[in-house]
């Protein structure tokens, strides 16, 4: 059965205890915790790599940039649909040139979150002539921009709007990276979380226990991906370093390089003493704190499709 057909006839949501005995590898799949995502792939991107087995349908990149992610999801599903949301006009010069005119993918240049109407922006570094990183090339390009409720900070005002008022049928993905607005976006699209109408959310994640007790509320299962961490003058192997010499926690790394903006960063999988949604969250502050900078992207796969998406993986991946 497709991921699509089981979506739409499972309208009785799988019960917690049946969720745990769907296997992949020799772990166990907990809907009361953060899974560990090495099972689908060790590196950044797995994630999309799993759109190559299933199904096309409609994605919407909420906080598209300069459309690496909606490239990443034509190349690795072709026969999908793409809306990109970018409110900043420093993006979209780039984003037309990485798309453009694909009649696949639809740009929309606002901001989404909660609500609808206008709300200030606040860009605070901007790609210029003697700017570093991969993207040192693309003058006016930023990746850091996001709502701003001190207009004091704000560069710009923009439009924003809810996902529940923008799509009216089923999504295949829906990526998100808001810089801190994570919440905002999902709140926005209630209705379609409730509905069941979004199979897969991936998701920049920062730390915020109120991200994943919302995403488990609305009957998702919660997967990591390799996270990414920069050194800081914070962990005390560094506190005798030089900037330019400071270092991670020796945790499994599996890339490193510059970041779009030149820092240097590292994409790893530091052990996790525990994966519950309160301790796990309590450990990312703390290592934020004390260790190292760290984000990681999770993989959010809706209940409903869980058990036809993790056999549609094991089987194309065997």
């Amino acid at each position: 059965m497709s991921i699509v057909r089981s979506c739409v006839s499972g309208q009785i949501h799988a019960c917690d205890r049946d969720i745990g005995r769907l296997m992949t590898s020799k772990q166990p799949i907990r809907p009361d915790r953060i899974n560990d995502g090495r099972r689908f792939g060790r590196h950044g991107d797995a994630a999309y790599d799993l759109l190559r087995r299933l199904e096309p349908g409609l994605c919407l990149d909420v906080g598209a940039a300069i459309g690496r992610a909606t490239r990443r999801i034509l190349n690795a599903n072709p026969a999908s649909r793409v809306i990109a949301f970018e409110p900043f006009a420093g993006n979209h010069p780039h984003f037309a040139n990485n798309v453009g005119d694909d009649p696949r993918v639809a740009l929309r240049r606002v901001a989404v979150a909660d609500r609808r109407g206008t709300e200030h922006f606040f860009v605070p570094k901007i790609m210029t002539e003697d700017g570093a990183g991969w993207a040192k090339a693309l003058l006016g390009y930023s990746s850091m921009g996001h709502l701003s409720t001190d207009r004091s900070r704000a560069n710009a005002t923009v439009d924003v709007v809810r996902l529940d008022d923008e799509v009216n049928e089923r999504v295949r993905l829906l990526k998100i990276d808001v810089q801190g607005g994570e919440l905002r976006v999902l709140k926005g699209a209630s209705r379609l979380m409730r509905d069941a109408a979004i199979d897969l959310i991936h998701i920049e994640f920062n730390g915020s226990l109120r991200v994943l007790r919302f995403l488990r509320a609305h009957g998702y299962v919660l997967f990591d991906g390799a996270y990414m961490a920069w050194a800081t003058g914070r962990y005390f192997r560094n506190w005798l370093r030089p900037r330019h010499d400071r270092i991670i926690p020796d945790w499994e790394t599996v890339l490193e390089g510059p970041s779009s903006m030149g820092a240097k960063i590292y994409f790893a999988w530091p052990p996790i003493p525990s994966r519950r949604y309160a301790p796990y969250c309590a450990w990312f502050w703390a290592t934020r704190l004390l260790r190292s900078g760290l984000q990681t992207d999770l993989l959010c796969v809706h209940e409903n499709c869980l058990r036809d998406f993790l056999e549609k993986v094991a089987m194309d991946g065997s």
